[in-house]
């Protein structure tokens, strides 16, 4: 075990969760871990089928290797970077059950570091016993979930689909139209379309982690978009460190995770996703006292 606090951002996807943890990442107390999202927890549970960790590992140790024959310097191979690579070792050659979770932070000794961290959207969609389980393995982890508007959220996670090439993607818009409003018919047998429907459950995810952790921040991800001092605040005042500096409100002109792929939706789908999360709308406008539009 590590004698250090654990950071747990658990979602949402296409929220801001990655811009969180390089925003998070950039405090001189937090290591937090360089693969971001470790699918620890989702794949123990089965949420997330462990060979696609797996590959997914095996894909950057690759990739890492032809970088270091490719290179004449080797001046990325700091202790950041091991840590990286040992932890796709260890996911790649270890079954997930014979791997405690605290041994995926063992490379974090420096005693200015406070907290340890990552961020997997799916840990969303853990159901309460798992959670509890969880709550064992970590303690009172301080944990983080980023609410966005549920329309704009999956239609991001659409393009995102589109873009890693889980579709027929097409160029004709009217086209996309109709693979997306097939999605949204399926919305009880489709896996994809399931999963998504939970990542927009803010209140469902709340409730059930907060019957085990005490600690927990909910942001919305509009103050990213437009109020950044209101997140720096927050985040301050939730795990008692400073992030009021002109450094951290100059990250948030960065673009982080932005997709190229383009697509807007039509009247038809944008009518269909308003009557599919008219609830999920309704609890976040009254959690924030404001209706979320980003």
């Amino acid at each position: 075990m590590i004698d250090k606090k654990f950071i747990l951002g658990i979602g949402s996807q296409r929220a801001g969760s990655t811009f969180l943890a390089k925003l998070l990442s950039q405090h001189s107390a937090i290591a937090f871990h360089p693969l971001k999202e470790l699918h620890y927890f989702d794949t123990l549970f089965g949420i997330r089928e462990e060979r696609i960790l797996k590959e997914f590992s095996r894909n950057q140790l690759t990739r890492e290797i032809n970088k270091l024959c490719r290179s004449q310097k080797n001046d990325f191979m700091d202790s950041t970077w091991k840590w990286y690579i040992k932890s796709n070792f260890d996911l790649l050659v270890t079954p997930v059950a014979q791997l405690h979770y605290s041994d995926l932070f063992s490379e974090v000794k420096h005693d200015r570091i406070k907290y340890v961290g990552e961020s997997t959207p799916e840990y969303m969609l853990l159901e309460e016993n798992q959670v509890a389980q969880m709550k064992d393995t970590i303690g009172d982890a301080s944990v983080i979930l980023v609410c966005r508007n549920p329309i704009k959220r999956i239609i991001s996670s659409f393009r995102l689909l589109l873009e890693y090439g889980q579709s027929k993607q097409t160029k004709r818009d009217r086209e996309l139209d109709e693979f997306f409003l097939e999605l949204i018919a399926n919305k009880n047998t489709n896996i994809w379309t399931i999963k998504q429907i939970q990542y927009n459950q803010y209140e469902q995810s709340i409730e059930r982690y907060s019957k085990f952790f005490e600690n927990i921040l909910v942001l919305a991800y509009d103050d990213i978009v437009e109020n950044p001092k209101n997140i720096l605040e927050k985040l301050s005042d939730f795990l008692k460190l400073d992030f009021n500096s002109r450094e951290m409100s100059a990250f948030f002109n960065k673009k982080i995770n932005s997709l190229k792929t383009e697509y807007k939706a039509n009247d038809e789908v944008l009518s269909k996703l308003e009557n599919l999360f008219s609830s999920e709308c309704l609890d976040l406008s009254k959690r924030f006292n404001r209706s979320l539009i980003h």
